[in-house]
């Protein structure tokens, strides 16, 4: 497999390139701090990435039954995944068609109907309008049927995760995946199983969205900002063929996936194995805000969903998922080990959010020069070494190419 590609047609521009762009460094191995710290392009990232790229709605897990939900965000629109009576699985627009109130407004659980607070007007589990209190005074040319929810536009699965688009017109989830669909569905099964979601948590932290990305899949900074970790649990971060940091050659990658990125750790990039093996690590950024991880010292499989809120502020959603076959036993075990790694109060994650604040303030010194995300470029051959930042600019190479900047002609870019 060819690991690095040009940007797929399905990550297409959808709008010219804006005038707040205008006087951004130009070329692929730099960043203008204003990309993290301007609120304008915030708003235009909104408008131009999140509302026609797939975002992570839900694992199937955790709607099987009927009624079953979970609440979401499309680029700042409300929405609710909601198992129907009738078995299917849809999405909707979280909000009453009376007066626009929100009308769920837990993150999850499970319900018989959906009830807005504001006016009681009643939608069952399909979406349908079911109950309308004083309905006659709408006279004759109010229909039930046509004050149903409104269905968001796409709504498809991956590998047991579910995806959904705002835009009618996006190309279907798998395209939009491209190279990085087969290494997502590694993530989301195990040895051939299905994967069943333990449990999730949300925090937050005072920086903009696209620093967690960069650093999930920036294997750079872990020597060195995770260090006391790292000497402290030494014995944790054996990897086969590896001691520490003194891994074999070739042992691990940074990967262009198109628009999307990976940090993997295998013997053979061309060879899925890890459905079998559980030997090789895998992080993987699909572009913008999905973070699919896979860590075989652990034996964890997690997710992370971005959200963004503003231009210096993120909510992160992050799983603990476990093959459907575990035990109690090895449920408890697994949720242990990920809570010591991942979880609120992991080792390294506390590490990430305490400096993401400190590179958001450092980023608004505007005279302090731009980002650079050239490390390994002058490499020949088709992946990055473990430090290299090819998956970084695989992100950005979406980024630019949705924000409508056209590098290759000389257009200003991010």
């Amino acid at each position: 497999m060819n690991a690095t590609t040009s940007p797929p047609d399905t990550a297409r521009s959808v709008r010219s390139a804006d005038p707040v762009l205008q006087g951004l460094a130009a070329g692929p191995l730099y960043v203008d701090r204003r990309c993290y710290t301007d609120p304008r392009i915030f708003a235009l990232e909104q408008r131009d990435i999140f509302a026609h790229t797939w975002q992570f709605i839900a694992h199937d897990s955790e709607l099987k039954q009927a009624g079953e939900f979970r609440t979401a965000e499309l680029a700042g629109e409300p929405v609710i995944a909601i198992r129907g009576a009738d078995g299917q699985l849809r999405l909707f627009l979280n909000t009453c068609r009376h007066k626009g109130t929100l009308l769920v407004d837990a993150p999850a659980g499970q319900c018989e109907k959906m009830k807005c607070p504001y006016h009681h007007w009643t939608y069952d589990t399909q979406g349908g309008l079911i109950s309308v209190p004083k309905v006659e005074a709408y006279g004759d040319r109010f229909h039930f049927a046509e004050n149903g929810l409104v269905p968001v536009a796409r709504f498809e699965v991956h590998a047991g995760m579910w995806f959904g688009c705002l835009d009618p017109d996006a190309p279907p989830l798998v395209a939009y995946l491209g190279l990085a669909a087969p290494h997502l569905a590694e993530i989301g099964a195990y040895a051939g199983q299905e994967l069943v979601a333990l449990g999730a948590y949300r925090y937050s932290y005072d920086a903009n969205w696209k620093l967690l990305m960069e650093n999930t899949l920036d294997d750079y900074h872990a020597e060195y900002l995770h260090d006391y970790a790292f000497t402290q649990r030494a014995a944790l971060f054996q990897m086969e063929g590896t001691s520490g940091f003194q891994e074999k050659e070739g042992s691990r990658f940074s990967l262009d996936l198109g628009i999307h990125g990976a940090f993997d750790q295998c013997d053979d990039i061309r060879t899925l194995t890890i459905q079998t093996l559980r030997e090789r690590r895998l992080y993987l950024g699909i572009f913008p805000s999905f973070i699919a991880l896979y860590n075989p010292v652990w034996d964890v499989t997690s997710f992370r969903i971005i959200e963004p809120v503003s231009v210096d502020k993120t909510n992160v959603l992050t799983y603990c998922l476990a093959p459907v076959s575990a035990t109690e036993e090895q449920r408890r075990a697994i949720g242990e080990r990920f809570h010591y790694s991942w979880g609120p109060g992991g080792r390294a994650g506390v590490d990430d959010i305490l400096v993401f604040s400190r590179v958001q303030k450092g980023l608004q010194a505007r005279a302090g020069g731009r980002i650079n995300i050239g490390r390994g470029i002058d490499r020949t051959d088709p992946q990055g070494g473990p430090a290299d930042d090819h998956a970084v600019r695989a992100l950005w190479k979406g980024w630019r190419q949705y924000m409508g900047v056209d590098e290759a002609a000389g257009a200003p870019t991010c």
